[in-house]
Order: structure tokens, then C-alpha cells, then sequence
């Protein structure tokens, strides 16, 4: 009797495209508040950073870097890049120690400014490649100069968020650091968009143009609200795109990769629960990460918190690609 064949779970891009809805509803949001409230909301409920929110920690940021490395707990996996990921992960050990125990401020600084951008290329870096495999086409120097105009320019307002104190002096006759950082953002947004008319219509596909200019409106609409006044949208647009996104991939991955029986560690002790990934993964993550969280005031844990989310940015830029286990177990659907 032959064996029945169970379809692969596919992550359909439409859902993704869909995650971008969230930058009309902050746009809308802002005016509002900002044209017919005059800024109440901002001032009585809206911190400058979502940070500042205790359920944010809980739900996003390390959340999802913990979920990634879950993925991880599979002997084949293991196996495969067992080489490739010990030497970053003592390198990525010995920056966060540095950062942490170094000489103050300054390995703070360094650290700061490290982290800063790792983030910001990693969260770009997801959702331009996600462009790239929906437009069905090959990375070309247009779509190369766009990507990295669109991460330095991020880097830039993510800096006039965090650095503004240090930002304040004069540079340039009357503009300051700060016009001068912010000025760079803007012009490199507008380089962005006038790339952005030239590589859309390289799309083999519609989804892909569509994702292509979602991105284009979450930069452009983080260097708005930024310069309004209303920097925690800075930070949670982009964060809320890119985790979401994060776990409807690593769901559909768990999915398929233990659809036959539990194989990775996690899933085996916890099956008798029997909750499917979209339940487990998430819980579990949250829980994990809510721990890390809590004891976070330990510089050993700080340096652990850092560490593996370092080493999350490294491997998520190459798991998903192929011939890499990870990427046998996903598919998506246009």
C-alpha cells in the first residue's frame, strides 16, 4: 500500500502583504490626533517608546528570536550547521560581554551603535528578501542599491530616535546633528522611492510589486510620524510587520517539518498536549523570553539575551535559502 502523501503547508503571501495594513491605520491615527485632537492622545497615553508598554516586551522583540532558535532543537539541524554557527556564536559571546563588562560608557556606546544596526539590517533585511522571492527575480544591482538605501536610511531615523540627545550640537553653521542625520533619512527615502518606480516593474508577479511598495510606505511613513512628533510608531510599524511575519513562517516550517511526528525536541515533550505549532510555538516563545526578561538586571543574562539574538540576526540570513533543512520544510504560495 503506498503511503500517504500529506501536502506542504504553504505560508500564503497575501497574509503577509497583509501586515502592512498596519501603516494606513497609524497614518490615520496620527492625523487624527494630530489635526483634530491636537495631539491628545500623544500627550496623555503614547509613550516615546513602545518599550515603555509592559505587555511589549512580553509579545515582541525576543519573543520571536527565541521561537527561532526552538526551531533549532532538531538533531538534523544540529548536525547541519553545528560548524557553521560556533564561531559566530563565540564571537557574538565575547561582543555582548565586551558591550556589557567593558570600560563605561564606551563599550556601552559601541555597543549600542552595533546592535542599533544589526537590528535595523535584519528586520529590512527579512522583508526586502521576502520582496525579492515575490517578485520571482534575481538580485540586481537596482534591487541591491535599493535594499541598502533603505537600510541606511532606516539606520538613520533610527537613530534620531535613540541618539537625539547626543544629536543636539551644531554641525553645519545653523543645522545640527540632528537636521543633519534627519535630512540624510529623508533624501535617502527619496532615492528609495524613485528606485522603487524603476524596480517594480521588473515583478514577474503582482504580490511582488504590492510587497515592494509596503515596504516603501513603512519607511517613508516611520520618517513622518518620526518628524511629527510620534516616534513609538517608529518602532512598532516595523517591529509588528516583522515579527508577525517571523512567526507565521516559523509556524508553517513546524508544521511541516513535524507533520508526520514530532522530530524536533521541543514537539516530542510536548506532545502529549497535543497543540499544534501555531499554539505551542507561540506560548512557549513568550514564556521563554518573559523569564529572560524578568532576570534581565543580571548582567550574565543580559550577555545570554544578547548573545542568541545576535546569533538570531546571523543564521536568518541564510536558513530559509536553499539547500539549507529549513527551507526544504517551507513553501510559499503567490
Amino acid at each position: 500500500m503506498n503511503a500517504i502523501v500529506t501536502p506542504m503547508h504553504s505560508v500564503d503571501c497575501r497574509w503577509l502583504l497583509a501586515l502592512y495594513a498596519i501603516v494606513p491605520a497609524v497614518l490615520a491615527f496620527v492625523a487624527i490626533d494630530a489635526w483634530v485632537l491636537d495631539g491628545a492622545l500623544l500627550r496623555q497615553y503614547l509613550p516615546s517608546d513602545p518599550m515603555h508598554w509592559p505587555f511589549w516586551t512580553v509579545i515582541f522583540g525576543l519573543p520571536h528570536i527565541v521561537a527561532s532558535l526552538l526551531t533549532m532543537a532538531d538533531k538534523e539541524y544540529i548536525g547541519h550547521y553545528r560548524r557553521s554557527l560556533f564561531w559566530p556564536l563565540v564571537l557574538f559571546a565575547l561582543i555582548a560581554s565586551a558591550g556589557t563588562f567593558g570600560p563605561q560608557p564606551l563599550s556601552n556606546q559601541a555597543l549600542f551603535v552595533f546592535l542599533g544596526f544589526y537590528t535595523i539590517y535584519h528586520v529590512l533585511a527579512q522583508q526586502l528578501g521576502l520582496t525579492l522571492m515575490m517578485m520571482g527575480t534575481a538580485p540586481t544591482r537596482l534591487f541591491k542599491a535599493w535594499k541598502w538605501l533603505a537600510i541606511f536610511s532606516a539606520f538613520m531615523i533610527y537613530v534620531t530616535v535613540y541618539a537625539s540627545s547626543y544629536l543636539g550640537y551644531e554641525a553645519f553653521g545653523p543645522l545640527s546633528w540632528y537636521d543633519v542625520v534627519a535630512w540624510s533619512a529623508a533624501l535617502m527615502c527619496a532615492a528609495v522611492v524613485v528606485l522603487s518606480l524603476r524596480l517594480s516593474p521588473t515583478s514577474r508577479f503582482p504580490i511582488g510589486r504590492w510587497y515592494l511598495w509596503g515596504n516603501v510606505a513603512m519607511l517613508v511613513s516611520t520618517l513622518v510620524v518620526n518628524e511629527i512628533g510620534y516616534t513609538v510608531f517608529v518602532i512598532l510599524i516595523p517591529r509588528v510587520i516583522h515579527d508577525v511575519t517571523a512567526y507565521m513562517i516559523y509556524i508553517s516550517h513546524d508544521n511541516n517539518r513535524n507533520k508526520s511526528g514530532p522530530v524536533n525536541l521541543v514537539y516530542r515533550l510536548t506532545h502529549f498536549t497535543r497543540l499544534p505549532p501555531v499554539v505551542l510555538l507561540p506560548a512557549l516563545s513568550v514564556l521563554i523570553a518573559f523569564g529572560l526578561t524578568h532576570y534581565m538586571s543580571y548582567q550574565l543574562v543580559a550577555v545570554v539575551a544578547l548573545t542568541v539574538t545576535f546569533l538570531h540576526y546571523y543564521f536568518e540570513g541564510f536558513i530559509w535559502r536553499n539547500p539549507n533543512p529549513h527551507r526544504q520544510h517551507l513553501a510559499f504560495r503567490r
